[in-house]
């Protein structure tokens, strides 16, 4: 018998369930055009998609590092910076300094200040910190949901350690979203990381929180679902430094963006993701 027969049935109920973030559609194209990330450049490539996407800028991810004060590690194997199955990509634009391993990628105020210079000062990336929870993640996506003239994009800074697998199977997922115990895969690898969160996919029971990554190889074609409990717990992080979401936004919105925010009780700072500031000269 086969074992997908009864699952075959739900699979129209999927894309009903599905509910993209209104800012989300935009980055469709010009991630899959992206393809994957240069080397230790995540929250620059995010924020060159963004701009990009919003028609702003075709700045490249090394300028925007070099805007943002980028450091890139040298003295480790070059395949330890990406998921198992991907290769390491180091073409970048411009040469951008160097550090010890441990500090290596971008500041979390490195990339607000890059991302408002980018973009002439209409677009901003909002720090959002507290202690994650499940249901806060929920109500973040909720709140860019509901704003939809907001046209927010959720910037997570997370250690990808917490995550699942990201090659859920579509059994396991409706399983899950149904309420039933699964056996996810372990992460694929545990680093210091940005993604998008692009919407979320509520079941009868439970949720699954669709993500867009930087490496194609992961999940499909760059997309895969976490449980917001993996969400929150990649946020939180294990490793001693800290973790948050940004939310991007034009500069416009920003101030009823702070205040509905502050209202969650979520703090409006940047956080110290384990990369010094370094503060770009003029």
């Amino acid at each position: 018998m086969n074992s997908l027969a009864p699952i075959t049935p739900k699979l129209a109920q999927i894309s009903e369930q599905i509910e993209w973030l209104p800012g989300s559609l935009r980055l469709m194209e010009p991630h899959q055009i992206a393809g994957q990330q240069p080397d230790n450049l995540c929250g620059p490539y995010w924020v060159s998609i963004l701009l990009k996407a919003y028609g702003v800028s075709d700045i490249d991810p090394a300028r925007l590092g070099q805007l943002a004060g980028s450091v890139l590690p040298i003295g480790d194997d070059p395949q330890q910076w990406v998921p198992p199955g991907a290769s390491s990509r180091q073409d970048y634009a411009i040469a951008l300094p160097t550090c010890p391993p441990a500090l290596g990628g971008t500041s979390a105020l490195g990339l607000m200040e890059a991302t408002l210079k980018a973009s002439s000062g209409g677009y901003a990336l909002i720090p959002l910190q507290t202690t994650w929870t499940a249901p806060q993640v929920e109500t973040l996506l909720r709140l860019c949901h509901s704003f939809s003239h907001w046209e927010a994009v959720p910037l997570a800074n997370v250690r990808t350690g917490s995550f699942w697998g990201s090659r859920l199977s579509l059994k396991d997922a409706i399983a899950h979203l149904e309420g039933n115990p699964i056996q996810p895969s372990p992460a694929d690898w545990s680093v210091g990381h940005f993604v998008t969160l692009a919407g979320i996919v509520k079941g009868t029971t439970r949720s699954l929180v669709i993500v867009r990554d930087t490496y194609p190889i992961l999940g499909w074609d760059g997309y895969h679902l976490q449980p917001p409990e993996a969400i929150a717990a990649s946020l939180n992080r294990d490793d001693g430094t800290e973790g948050g979401i940004f939310l991007f936004v034009a500069t416009h919105h920003q101030p009823d963006v702070e205040q509905q925010c502050r209202q969650q009780g979520w703090a409006i700072e940047p956080w110290d993701n384990g990369t010094p500031y370094r503060k770009k000269e003029e």
